[in-house]
């Protein structure tokens, strides 16, 4: 039996095509037709139709780097220092990440696909800590992604710090969660790596033999300074240059930040071309420094745990450029053209509205009252669309949100369980010694 549904009557926009009142009508999950509001109507009169009552109607988002597991951390006292990098880290993520159990693992990633769908997200690149609970741990956000309904790309991050002793089970999760779901339409796997100053030499030899050919890494790469000092110490060129020498690089890679690079950092992104996923956000209240926007052109854009809104990051971007107005061109580039490349490259679609392509969609909770047309798309997006929930997100076809409320699942239930779970885990890191974590020297 065919399902059939329209969405109408708004702004309808990929980056390409634009209708000042659009519609699409879907088919079993896939987009069949793009057209006016008017003549969709016209055509299909039976055609059950949410109008969206002038809303901007655009492809669903992707988040290309966050941390799922972070969503139970607001509130957390940290455990010492935070005035460094390395102080954040130590006394904040790493005590987390060794204390999360399956139940926080399971929650947490629940929790924050939820907050992301609200935001209008149907796609995550999630980059996965928990060294206390690694056998299992993908499962866990997968079994997460499976019941929200949207799309995943899950990845563990092998780190030296819990001791070498793990570092075959760090493997093994990576490998045989991307192995199972090869053929899978909403989660597949990359390899996941910390970054190069918790991986030795002998990890990184470890993981280049271990590595399937088409698996390919997802790595926070020069987001601090001593991701640069750590590789130059060992008589590399540069973070990239060391992942380079160790042949881990390909077009479809994840580097994380890309702030603190050397000449021949450069120099490989430019021959290999990796993606860059710039963090804005985190940069800033990590207090890292900012990616070079002269020499790095071709990025995405993440939210690095701090948020599930990426609006909000890209209006982060947009605003921070020190020497002159980013260009709407390029910010354009970025969230339309790149974004779609990663997508066709991961999922073989692209997420642009046309017909075949799986209907992830995102109403946005905006209505534009200014002209909007095809070169001003971005400037709304920026300036118009503030930081508020989604009116409208399907995936695949499903409609999983709603004008304020979720669809087929039971907020409430939900949320009273994170709340359980979330107060237990705060206890644990409040009580832990840090004498007691692997790393603390």
């Amino acid at each position: 039996m065919m399902k059939r549904q329209i969405i109408a009557n708004g702004p309808l926009t990929d980056g390409d095509i634009f209708y000042p009142s659009g519609a699409l009508l879907i088919v079993n999950g896939k987009i069949a037709e793009v057209a006016t509001c008017e003549s969709m109507r016209r055509k299909w009169p039976d055609t059950p139709v949410i109008d969206v009552e002038g809303r901007l109607i655009v492809p669903g988002m992707t988040n290309f780097h966050h941390h799922l597991y972070s969503s139970l951390a607001v509130g957390l006292r940290p455990r010492g220092e935070t005035t460094s990098f390395l102080g954040i880290l130590e006394n904040l993520w790493w005590p987390l990440d060794y204390l999360l159990d399956e139940e926080s693992i399971y929650f947490s990633a629940l929790y924050g696909i939820l907050r992301s769908i609200q935001c209008g997200i149907t796609t995550i690149f999630d980059h996965h800590a928990s060294l206390g609970h690694i056998r299992g741990s993908l499962s866990l956000i997968g079994r997460a992604f499976r019941e929200a309904g949207i799309r995943g790309v899950l990845s563990f991050e092998i780190s030296d710090r819990a001791g070498k002793h793990s570092i075959d089970q760090q493997l093994e999760e990576n490998i045989s969660f991307w192995e199972s779901h090869q053929r899978d339409p909403f989660l597949h796997g990359m390899l996941g790596l910390h970054a190069n100053f918790t991986l030795s030499e002998d990890t990184l030899r470890k993981v280049k033999e271990a590595k399937p050919r088409n698996l390919h890494i997802h790595i926070h790469c020069g987001e601090g300074e001593e991701d640069l000092a750590y590789c130059q110490q060992l008589g590399y060129r540069g973070p990239i240059h060391r992942l380079a020498s160790f042949n881990l690089l390909s077009r479809d890679s994840l580097l994380i930040h890309c702030i603190h690079l050397t000449e021949d950092d450069y120099a490989i992104l430019k021959n290999i071309s990796p993606w860059v996923v710039t963090n804005p956000e985190s940069n800033e209240n990590n207090r890292v420094g900012e990616m070079n926007r002269q020499r790095i052109t071709k990025f995405v854009i993440g939210t690095d745990g701090m948020s599930p809104d990426i609006l909000a990051s890209l209006r982060n971007y947009a605003i921070t450029a020190k020497d002159a107005p980013e260009p709407f061109e390029r910010l354009e580039r970025t969230f339309w053209g790149w974004s779609r490349l990663v997508k066709r490259n991961t999922w073989g679609f692209q997420g642009v509205f046309a017909s075949d392509e799986p209907a992830d969609i995102t109403v946005l909770n905006y209505k534009p009252v200014t002209p909007i047309h095809e070169s001003n798309i971005m400037g709304h997006l920026i300036h118009g669309a503030q930081r508020s929930h989604a009116y409208l997100t399907l995936c695949n076809g499903n409609v999983l949100w709603k004008d304020g409320s979720f669809t087929s699942l039971n907020e409430g239930l939900i949320f009273n369980n994170v709340r359980l779970v979330s107060e237990k885990l705060h206890k644990r890191f409040s009580s832990g010694k840090r004498e007691g974590f692997p790393w603390w020297k």
